[in-house]
């Protein structure tokens, strides 16, 4: 594998996880183990999917999103995006594969106030070495468009809404054309009808843009937007449901038999 994080062949994998696990520290009283926030993960999500990973808590969905995305180096097991093992990159080009093949939405949205929307777009891309200027303005203005901001993009972020300034969010972690965008709890913080606005940004980036979204939530409303919802239970995948709604959601979440069985037959027959 080149140290440039150049794929070898992907299979049709966006992502893959296979026996991932991080664990930490030690267990209290028993020098010999360690707390697994993952204990062996296996994941496959394909190009053009809309996954959302969840559970309680506590269950290792945040860490499981920090190794996927090359934020966290896993304890064993392999992460590979679009092909490429990350655990063969330094990090030098750890780092350039992340700003050239992954987008990042957070519930957190770490815009600069002191910049206007635009140049917030694009300031990923110039602190990691792009050129600036009327081309790269051009394609943020045209990422702004396509989230319903284009009369906005000189204005500071302290001048949008919540809403507003996660689409900003979702424009800038699309700017690139990433093969993953990795969305941790990205409405957390929003009302209902905002919250659905930005997962129809998503959507629409799957659908349209045939961009694969891997979504970290709680919310069983946001993984009905989804493709396929994944639960995970103290570090381990429990079951699956493809084209998850709201109330099967609830149910797998809440323990109910109901829910555990769907779920489980899912997982049986992929």
């Amino acid at each position: 594998m080149a140290e440039s994080g150049t794929p070898t062949g992907s299979g049709g994998a966006a992502l893959a996880l296979e026996g991932v696990v991080r664990a930490y520290g030690r267990r209290r009283g028993r020098a010999e183990g360690v707390v697994p926030a993952l204990d062996g993960v296996s994941l496959v999500v394909p190009r053009g999917r809309f996954v959302a990973v969840m559970g309680r808590s506590g269950s290792g969905k945040s860490t499981l999103l920090r190794c996927a995305a090359g934020l966290e180096r896993p304890t064993s097991g392999t992460v590979r995006i679009g092909g490429t093992d990350l655990a063969t990159l330094k990090p030098a080009a750890l780092t350039r594969l992340r700003r050239d093949r992954v987008g990042f939405v957070f519930q957190s949205l770490n815009l600069v106030s002191a910049l206007n929307v635009r140049e917030n777009v694009t300031l990923p891309l110039l602190l990691a070495g792009a050129r600036g200027g009327p081309e790269l303005d051009a394609r943020a203005r045209a990422g702004l468009a396509a989230v319903g901001l284009a009369d906005r993009s000189e204005e500071r972020p302290e001048n949008l809404s919540g809403g507003q300034r996660q689409r900003v969010a979702v424009a800038r972690a699309l700017l690139n054309d990433p093969e993953v965008v990795f969305a941790d709890e990205p409405t957390a913080a929003l009302d209902p009808v905002t919250a659905a606005e930005v997962l129809a940004l998503l959507r629409r980036a799957v659908d349209e843009r045939g961009r694969t979204v891997v979504l970290v939530t709680h919310d069983p409303v946001a993984a009905a937007w989804t493709d396929e919802a994944v639960f995970l239970d103290r570090g381990r995948i429990t079951g699956r449901l493809d084209r998850p709604d709201e109330a099967a959601v609830r149910r797998t979440l809440t323990g109910g038999a109901t829910g555990r069985a769907a779920a489980h037959a899912v997982a049986v027959t992929r």
